[in-house]
Formats: C-alpha cells, sequence, structure tokens
C-alpha cells in the first residue's frame, strides 16, 4: 500500500470527506507499512499533491478536493461513491431551517470516525444491522435503500460530556429511527432494557 493508496481508503472510510486530525487516525489504522517519523507531513503532501485546488498540484491524479478551502484541513475525496457508505444516523447532520444552510458541527462535536467504527464493528459480529431494542432491520424492510443503515446513540448525551471526555465503542448503542426518538422523550433518559420492557 502506497501513502496515495492509504490516504484514498482513509477518507472512503470516513464517507468521503474529513478533517486531518481524522484522517490521520483511520490512516494510522490501515497503513499496512512501518510508517516514517514524518508521516503526518507525507499524508498532507500527499493530499495537496493529488488536487487540483492547490498550488503544489503535480498534474497527475486530481484524486482530492479542498472542503473548505485550502489551510482549513478539510479534505475531500473526489468521485466517492455515496452509496457504499454505512449512513450516519439524522442527528449527525442538521439542517437549519429558512437558510441555505449545512450545519456539520453540533453544539458537542460527534466523532463519526468512532460511530461508523462501531456500527462496522457490530455487522462483523452480527452480519447485519438492526436495532438492538426491538430488532428492526432497514434492509430487511425496504431492501436496498435500508442497506448498512442504522442509527447510534450515545447512551451519555454528547452535549453533557466535558471537552476532552472519551467515548467508547461500548458506549454506543444501535437503535432504530422510532426507538432512538422515544429513549430521547424523556430524561433521563431511558436504557435500552427499560425500553425493551415497555414494547412487552
Amino acid at each position: 500500500m502506497t501513502y496515495k493508496d492509504g490516504v484514498v481508503e482513509a477518507l472512503k472510510r470516513l464517507n468521503g470527506h474529513a478533517y486531518l486530525k481524522d484522517i490521520y487516525i483511520v490512516f494510522e489504522e490501515i497503513f499496512d507499512k512501518p510508517l516514517v517519523l514524518s508521516w503526518k507531513a507525507v499524508v498532507r503532501a500527499t493530499l495537496e499533491r493529488s488536487s487540483s485546488d492547490s498550488n503544489v498540484y503535480e498534474g497527475v491524479d486530481d484524486l482530492f478536493y479542498s472542503v473548505d478551502g485550502i489551510g482549513n484541513g478539510h479534505w475531500g475525496l473526489r468521485n466517492f461513491n455515496h452509496s457504499t457508505v454505512i449512513e450516519l444516523t439524522q442527528e449527525d447532520d442538521e439542517f437549519s431551517e429558512g437558510k441555505v444552510l449545512l450545519k456539520t458541527h453540533l453544539t458537542r462535536e460527534r466523532n463519526n470516525v468512532l460511530i461508523n467504527k462501531a456500527k462496522r464493528l457490530f455487522l462483523e459480529k452480527h452480519g447485519k444491522l438492526y436495532c438492538e431494542v426491538c430488532g428492526f432491520n432497514f434492509e430487511e424492510k425496504y431492501g436496498e435503500l435500508g442497506k448498512d443503515f442504522i442509527e447510534a446513540h450515545h447512551i451519555k448525551a454528547v452535549s453533557s460530556m466535558q471537552e476532552d471526555e472519551k467515548t467508547k465503542i461500548e458506549d454506543l448503542v444501535m437503535v432504530c429511527s422510532n426507538c432512538h426518538s422515544m429513549i430521547h422523550r424523556k430524561k433521563p433518559w431511558l436504557n435500552k432494557n427499560q425500553l425493551k420492557k415497555l414494547l412487552r
């Protein structure tokens, strides 16, 4: 695997675009060779040299684009096929009403790398994504449209977390949209076992 291959694969696993800090995390996980001491600089250079948005573009492979402008550290993969991505929950991207404005950050930032990794591990373990409360499977109900879709519920509210507090994969529960909404209907939040009892 070359550095360029690693950056492409990292961005594929990050839904086609991400900030450098998240690209580094995934790149380090998947790169199959020893990393040089300055590997982060090599990753940055790889992005810039393979992007026509950059003034150091080498003019060969135009693989990447700058999402927020050069220097902001937010990179995307050109020609990314979004249909192969495990989708995020409805809360991961928000749309404001009345303005043409896409907000990609909530009050407390959600870590999309963690959410996607949790979904991937759940899929590997169980062979499918389904609601841990009611058993609903989007693919069984909606076919191809529902493939690889599930919502991830944070057991601890992201809004109540401290700035440097860490979330583990075990802190996420896979839920359908209905169960997710019901969990959030009252405070303190119902846990999955309490909600299961309500369904009986």
